[in-house]
């Protein structure tokens, strides 16, 4: 049954859910507020990220959790200017520079490990994307700095090149302990590669990668593994989107299945946590709940939840035990200590999209 609160509850709450302990597996967090994975477009030509990024992520280190920006585990994955990534020995070193000033500051940060699949482009790399299946979005992408750019058709992906992206995200969960991380996030949703092989729309595979919901469900889970076996499954968290429809994402019926198999497994993995990646967590028939409450519904673990929500209706959902904690974008874009804010009832800043210019 959902048990979600609509995003609009205006009625009276207890703001103090939002400041509550919570044991993130061996993780003490001093609050419910997580930032939430935001694109800064900041890489360095080597796709590094900047010094910017240590100021950006330890001025927000009051949050109970912090989760970066998605960052590649291969080069070849760039769809997107200026995203950085962790698929380089060289890497490690500017990334430990933040992970140094979070901690000095109290703070726990995860890393989002991200394979875009179809959602590649060859303007970054030279390469063209690959797919579970050669289906393509005929979107026209605006990008940052003005660029546009279509997408391109996929490359139906082999069983070696795969295996290769399993054993990339392995690797990068590698390099992001090296650089201290406190854990890793599965970038499984919003249309990117493992969401590509769990959706029948962009996998029409009839190998044993796709054809059913446990082998549609495959790959991400050997993902999941693979992380779990690079830093733990206590470590690992994962973030689905079962009725986003971001990058193109069409839903197909049998697709929920897929989806509560995927669910199911990963409680058997005892994971760190899922996380609700959706735009607006408003209620979809094709879910019968909203994002959060389809997952809260196979899934009392940690749950983060997210999608628009203001401070108030976030603490009533936590108050009712829709989910765990909550993860705020722009709020916290616009404002650095949005914590602090909340916690003395301060007036926040509006978002607008001129303040992603004065981040650095």
């Amino acid at each position: 049954m959902n048990t979600a609160i609509p995003r609009s509850y205006q009625g009276a709450h207890d703001p103090r859910a939002l400041f509550q302990p919570f044991q993130l597996g061996r993780l003490q967090l001093p609050n419910r507020i997580v930032l939430a994975p935001c694109t800064r477009n900041r890489a360095l030509a080597d796709l590094s990220p900047t010094a910017g990024a240590i100021d950006y992520f330890a001025a927000r280190a009051e949050a109970g959790l912090l989760v970066t920006e998605a960052t590649l585990i291969t080069p070849l994955a760039q769809g997107f200017l200026d995203t950085p990534g962790i698929f380089l020995e060289s890497h490690v070193r500017p990334w430990a520079a933040v992970t140094d000033a979070v901690h000095r500051r109290g703070g726990r940060i995860f890393l989002q490990v991200w394979h875009t699949g179809r959602v590649a482009h060859s303007h970054f790399k030279g390469a063209v994307p690959m797919g579970p299946s050669a289906v393509l979005d005929p979107a026209l992408r605006h990008q940052v700095g003005g660029l546009e750019i279509y997408n391109e058709m996929p490359v139906v992906m082999t069983e070696q090149q795969i295996n290769e992206a399993i054993r990339q995200f392995g690797a990068a969960c590698v390099r992001a302990d090296q650089a201290g991380f406190d854990g890793v996030e599965i970038h499984a949703a919003n249309g990117y590669l493992p969401e590509q092989f769990l959706r029948q729309h962009t996998n029409r595979r009839t190998d044993a990668w796709g054809g059913s919901e446990a082998r549609r469900a495959r790959f991400t889970l050997e993902v999941v593994d693979a992380c779990c076996a690079a830093v733990g499954a206590a470590r690992v968290g994962l973030r689905l989107s079962p009725a986003g429809t971001f990058s193109e994402m069409q839903w197909t019926p049998g697709d929920n299945e897929t989806y509560e198999l995927l669910i199911d497994e990963a409680r058997q993995r005892d994971l760190a946590y899922l996380h609700a990646g959706i735009t607006e967590d408003d209620h979809f028939d094709r879910l019968g709940a909203t994002s959060s409450g389809f997952l809260r519904q196979r899934w009392q673990g940690a749950l983060i939840g997210n999608g628009g929500y203001t401070p108030a209706a976030a603490a009533a959902n936590i108050a009712a035990g829709a989910f765990d904690l909550i993860a705020f974008g722009k709020l916290f874009i616009a404002n650095p200590d949005l914590v602090a804010r909340l916690r003395a009832g301060q007036t926040l800043a509006p978002y607008h999209r001129a303040v992603l210019d004065t981040l650095r």
